[in-house]
């Protein structure tokens, strides 16, 4: 069974999942999507304001921390000696539990917190006090492109967000974007099935010991004895085609890395699920 998928059995096992989910991180979940209402309390007793563009940034931020943290809240027991027996006999296959474990961590999370969160303060800025003066926009990337007309000294859309959408395609950046924030849950979903304790404190310090490692061999590689500036002089000489070409085919095999390292990661999870010894 432990490469077989029955929808009828996924179907209950998801159910079973969902409980614990709200049982184990339901508070939680509470939690991250009101944590914008702390700037309203501060403004409202100092006096002050806080921008949505502000605001914005923090509601990412309290979505990516609650994905870091919803793996070992719910799934914590999944690789315990004695704790995780009753994942291991739970009557599904690891294709089954895996892709359970991925909807919750890497899709319900993020959309509840986010859009929770925005719920939030939209209702909170529609108090004539508290600071929030404007609800926060969800805008195209087009939208949020513009040029500035130095004549007029205004914000206005321009010949820019064509030329930035030709260098970076709609769709590719948001593959990027949503590929990253199934990266990020791959991550401590991985990190949840390989450490014992203290899950998420040690994932995120492997995770910025990697990074660390990777962008110095990256810095000694490209910075050092002067390549990165003859790189750029290089540049120079380059037709405006041609860097448009480049920036283009970067972010494609960017986007397709990232592909690659979720994959791996989302692999690695399934197969300790599948090869977890109790």
């Amino acid at each position: 069974m432990n490469n077989t998928f029955n929808f009828n059995r996924f179907k209950n096992l998801l159910l079973k999942d969902g409980k614990m989910y709200i049982r184990n991180f339901g508070t939680s979940l509470i939690v991250w999507c009101c944590l914008n209402a702390i700037f309203w309390i501060f403004n409202l007793l100092f006096g002050s304001t806080s921008n949505p563009q502000f605001r914005f940034g923090m509601l990412c931020v309290w979505t990516g921390l609650a994905m870091m943290m919803v793996p070992s809240k719910v799934y914590g027991n999944a690789n315990l000696s004695r704790e995780g027996v009753g994942f291991a006999m739970l009557p599904a296959s690891s294709l089954e539990k895996f892709v359970s474990m991925f909807i919750y961590c890497a899709i319900v999370t993020p959309v509840v917190v986010f859009f929770g969160g925005y719920l939030v303060d939209a209702l909170l800025s529609l108090f004539p006090f508290g600071g929030f003066e404007k609800p926060i926009q969800l805008h195209t990337l087009n939208d949020l492109i513009r040029v500035i007309d130095n004549n007029e000294g205004v914000v206005q859309a321009g010949d820019m967000s064509v030329a930035f959408t030709d260098v970076f395609p709609i769709g590719v950046m948001r593959t990027s974007l949503y590929m990253g924030i199934i990266q990020w849950a791959a991550i401590f979903m991985l990190g949840n099935m390989l450490f014992k304790k203290h899950k998420t404190g040690k994932t995120l310090v492997c995770y910025m010991g990697i990074s660390y490692v990777l962008s110095t061999i990256f810095g000694l590689a490209f910075l050092t004895n002067g390549r990165l500036e003859r790189w750029l002089e290089s540049l120079e000489d380059v037709a405006e085609s041609e860097m448009i070409q480049i920036a283009h085919n970067g972010l494609i095999w960017g986007t397709i890395l990232g592909i690659v390292v979720t994959a791996v990661l989302l692999y690695f999870t399934y197969r300790k699920i599948k090869t977890q010894k109790y």
